[in-house]
């Protein structure tokens, strides 16, 4: 037998024994006779044999793999998601495997099965998945928390048998509307998410009590187009800037994401109207490119990093269908785009 292919079996042939009692002896499993322990060991040893980890992982019920469960990985928030929790898993000996699900598309009994079937040591999932109201959602999840713990960073639900982790964005949220409404500005817009702003989850949410609190109008009902990338942005300005008066404008946009927002910054330009001085824009999610665009990016710093790496940490400490809640809080990260180096100014 040449070294490249020697098996188990192989051992077990040559020794006389049986897989099992060869898996034994190479866990050190006080139940081998000496003698044969003896006898196996040495035909290991004669062909310098290594057990694959693949398969020693395969056999502990334990993959050392943790599935992934997100969107896309074409949006930076979970390309940063997916390269913290990488990092995370590996210095912990884990590996990630990718599980991509196309917006439109559910969590399905296909899903879970796969999940399940792969033997992951958890099931980390990303995105809108679980915040949906799907009846049989709580039955498929339940099932997979029987074989795995699982984390997801989504608003917490009281219902699923999980780890719930999400960002407090309530506080950031108001914290950008105050910090507008001192520089001056009256009229606000959310844009991005949602087609409808009240269906935008929390972020949305806060800002329109915000502007309650602050007794300034609700932003006009100028039919707001839902969606999380930069032609999102580019829309809705469009939309904004052309069909409302000009007294009606908004002279602050609070954008869904920094994507959203790169599509506003793009089109406010190419209508001649100038960031900060005209138009105040802040985004959310603090991406790399917000200090690099023109100009600098205000964003809501929602520590999306240190969001994968605990994500991985309570999933390998968790043990499976634990519940919890763990809210991680964000801060606004002020650059020039919100217009603070104009100071306030009387924006009518």
């Amino acid at each position: 037998m040449s070294l490249k292919n020697v098996t188990i079996y192989d051992i077990a042939r040559e020794a006389g024994v049986s897989a099992a009692t060869v898996t034994r002896v190479l866990k050190n499993s006080p139940s081998v006779k000496e003698a044969t322990r003896e006898k196996v060991r040495r035909v290991i040893d004669a062909h310098g044999y290594a057990p694959s980890s693949v398969a020693q992982d395969l056999g502990s019920g334990n993959t050392k793999t943790i599935g992934m469960i997100l969107p896309s990985i074409r949006n930076p928030y979970y390309a940063d998601l997916v390269s913290a929790a990488d990092a995370e898993a590996r210095s912990r000996g884990y590996s990630l495997w990718l599980y991509q699900i196309p917006p439109e598309e559910e969590i399905t009994a296909g899903v879970v099965g796969s999940l399940i079937a792969r033997r992951l040591s958890g099931a980390f999932f990303i995105g809108s998945f679980v915040d949906v109201d799907r009846p049989d959602l709580r039955l498929l999840l339940d099932k997979l928390g029987k074989y795995m713990p699982i984390v997801a960073i989504c608003p917490p639900r009281e219902d699923l048998g999980f780890i719930c982790m999400y960002h407090n964005l309530d506080g950031a949220v108001r914290q950008a509307v105050r910090h507008l409404h001192l520089l001056g500005h009256r009229r606000f817009a959310m844009i991005g998410g949602a087609e409808r702003l009240e269906d935008s989850g929390a972020r949305a949410l806060s800002f329109l009590d915000e502007l309650r609190v602050l007794d300034l109008p609700a932003p006009p009902e100028y039919g707001h187009l839902g969606g999380g990338d930069p032609a999102a942005g580019q829309q809705e300005v469009l939309r904004l800037m052309t069909r409302l008066p000009k007294e009606q404008r908004p002279t602050a946009l609070l954008c869904y994401n920094d994507l959203v927002a790169l599509g506003a910054l793009h089109q406010l330009r190419q209508m001649g109207l100038r960031v900060p001085e005209d138009v105040a824009v802040i985004g959310c999610d603090n991406q790399f490119f917000c200090p690099f665009t023109a100009p600098p990016l205000t964003s809501i710093d929602m520590q999306t990093e240190e969001h994968g790496r605990s994500a991985i940490r309570e999933l390998l400490s968790a043990p499976k269908n634990r519940s919890a809640t763990i809210v991680r809080d964000a801060s606004l990260i002020i650059r020039e785009s919100c217009g603070a180096k104009l100071g306030w100014q009387d924006r009518g």
